[in-house]
């Protein structure tokens, strides 16, 4: 059995710490600070999976607002569709990901509908949906991977996302292991490309 490559991941862990540590001073001193720092968390999961990418190979192409014009099935009209990451290699389409900071129905329901109107365009393109934390139910994920072939990953220690402890109030540290099962995973996009 071959040994997978452990990567340094020392920025994303970083950049994490360097972001949550001020959000959750900033919730301390704070009356009514949630929405805030919601908005303030919203792209860091997009940007730690995106350095992810490039420490696995800093020549993919991480590309935002990348929307692909998908037909109707009727051929008559044309929808602009994309989701967080569509990553490039060799200027063809490697994985998309979907980034969020926690994942509930709804979020995994429009990323799902996402991965699978770009799959139309680009059959069996790798999907991910990389987050903090999961805040679906176990019979709805297994409804949505019965449905839509994705993977997901859940960087933050604590899996379950529970709405009176929320990462910035909690400062979550990252688990490195999944961080690095992601990382295989865009190895493996790569192998497979």
């Amino acid at each position: 059995m071959p040994t997978l490559t452990r990567y340094d991941l020392t920025q994303q862990h970083n950049l994490y710490n360097e972001t949550i540590a001020p959000l959750h001073e900033q919730y301390r001193n704070s009356d009514n600070a949630g929405g805030a720092m919601r908005a303030s968390v919203g792209k860091l999961y997009e940007t730690i999976a995106q350095g992810i990418v490039y420490t696995v190979d800093p020549t993919i192409v991480c590309k935002h607002n990348d929307y692909i014009l998908i037909e109707s099935k009727g051929g008559k009209y044309f929808k602009r569709t994309q989701v967080d990451i569509h990553c490039y290699k060799d200027g063809e389409l490697l994985c998309i990901i979907e980034g969020k900071t926690y994942v509930d129905s709804s979020m995994l329901d429009r990323a799902c509908s996402e991965f699978d109107k770009i799959r139309r365009a680009y059959p069996d393109v790798p999907a991910a949906v990389f987050s903090g934390q999961n805040a679906v139910n176990e019979e709805s994920m297994n409804w949505f991977k019965d449905e839509t072939d994705f993977e997901t990953f859940f960087i933050n220690i604590t899996k379950q996302r529970r709405s009176d402890s929320p990462i910035f109030q909690t400062c979550d540290p990252l688990d490195d292991d999944v961080m690095q099962q992601f990382a295989q995973w865009i190895q493996q996009c790569l192998d497979n490309h």
